[in-house]
């Protein structure tokens, strides 16, 4: 095309689309009727077409990065092995026939809201779980002792943080809600708390029973369950939770599943899984698929209960009627909220709960090892000590790694001396 005709066609165009731009340029100008020049608007408009290439360049990338997190976390939610099976576990017809199972999910003894209605403060943000105000944390290793297996002789027991403790009756060493390498499925985001003398599977003595409250991540510990199998004789589960640990290669003939009040005997010891009222559920799509317990554990020397988490409800008082009075509650007491107010307790209603059961001794439990609410570290026991003082409720509280006689508990106020 020759030059004077390349330029019309040029100027035509771009009169057109409404692309030319101011000229001061006199050069130009000769080719131009007027200060609007062709030349300068086809360098603005190829200069335009270059930005939107790069951003739909850009749109792509991210689309792309989008689609493939997608497919990661799909692929991570069905395939990794923390979040366990379906709730079908060793025993699928005793789900169904159970009472506690609706023909889809199992259920509270009554109506259960894993989230109350507008107990929301007004005045808390979500960026105060994950940005903590001092105190939320401890500002220093909590004080532990190392534990050494030789020391858990028959009558003792002891705690190694949030829910998890053995013990020793009758000759049979149990191990309770075994959490040793974290409390989410998420590597790295829920770190236990320092401690001088952190506790270790490896310095666990052979274990006779294992018993499992309920599924969440706090109390089943994939990762322990795996490295406990070979010291393990028996692991004693509520319904469906088989399910999880014969995933996790645990061998069906080594799992015992329970409805509430059901019992398993080890000789002359009777573990019988008791009712909580909470939820269970490890994905997004299987909530309430196995049932959630407490325990009560009867020998000839010792009774002794473990709730799980729970709320209050009147069936421990029921609880104590028939299978108490307990030597000891070891009761859940911590990572409370208004929030969820009737799927955890209150530290003073732990020990109301450890009244209506009958139990010689209360022991809170479900705190000192992960940061899982929005309360300061140390409210639990400090409300619990209150709580139990103006009601004359004796309170155990040992050091964690700390043996000790379950029919005589230290009682040490040692978290005082932690820095916050």
């Amino acid at each position: 095309m020759p030059e004077p005709a390349r330029r019309k066609f040029f100027v035509e165009y771009e009169y057109r689309h409404n692309r030319f731009v101011a000229c001061s340029d006199s050069a130009c100008h000769s080719c131009c009727s007027d200060e609007w020049c062709w030349l300068h608007s086809s360098t603005a408009y190829r200069a335009e077409e270059s930005d939107i290439r790069t951003v739909k360049k850009v749109c792509v990338v991210v689309l792309a990065m989008v689609l493939l997190m997608a497919i990661g976390l799909a692929g991570f939610l069905r395939w990794a092995p923390t979040f366990g099976a379906a709730g079908t576990g060793t025993r699928p017809a005793r789900i169904v026939a159970s009472d506690q199972f609706n023909g889809e999910v199992f259920r509270n003894l009554g109506p259960t809201a894993v989230s109350t209605d507008g107990a929301v403060d007004p005045d808390r943000s979500t960026l105060d779980f994950f940005f903590p105000p001092p105190g939320k944390r401890p500002a220093e290793p909590l004080p532990a002792d190392a534990f050494a297996a030789r020391t858990l002789v028959d009558g003792t027991a002891v705690w190694f943080g949030h829910s998890t403790f053995l013990l020793r009756t009758a000759g049979r060493a149990v191990l309770v809600d075994p959490v040793f390498f974290g409390a989410s499925p998420v590597p790295f985001t829920v770190k236990a708390f320092a401690m001088t003398h952190q506790p270790s599977i490896d310095d666990l003595p052979p274990i006779d029973a294992v018993l499992i409250s309920h599924d969440h991540y706090d109390h089943l510990d994939h990762k322990a369950v795996i490295a406990l199998d070979s010291k393990v004789g028996q692991f004693l589960v509520p319904l469906g939770v088989g399910a999880h640990l014969q995933r996790w290669g645990i061998p069906a003939e080594k799992i015992v599943e329970l409805d509430w009040y059901e019992h398993h005997d080890m000789e002359e010891t009777r573990f019988t899984l008791t009712p909580a009222r909470h939820f269970s559920g490890r994905g997004l799509t299987n909530r309430n698929s196995t049932l959630w317990g407490g325990w009560a554990i009867r020998s000839p020397e010792h009774n002794i209960f473990y709730s799980g988490d729970s709320g209050y409800f009147d069936e421990f008082a029921e609880i104590g009627r028939q299978l108490g009075p307990f030597d000891i509650a070891f009761m859940e007491n911590g990572a409370y909220d208004p929030l969820w107010s009737e799927i955890h307790m209150t530290p003073e209603d732990s020990v109301r709960a450890s009244v209506a059961l009958g139990a010689a001794a209360f022991f809170p439990v479900h705190w000192a090892k992960f940061d899982l609410a929005y309360h300061v570290w140390d409210e639990p026991i400090r409300r619990a000590a209150k709580a139990a003082a103006e009601r004359g409720v004796t309170v155990a509280t040992p050091l964690i790694g700390e043996v000790f006689q379950l029919s005589n508990p230290p009682q040490r106020d040692w978290w005082s001396g932690v820095a916050n």
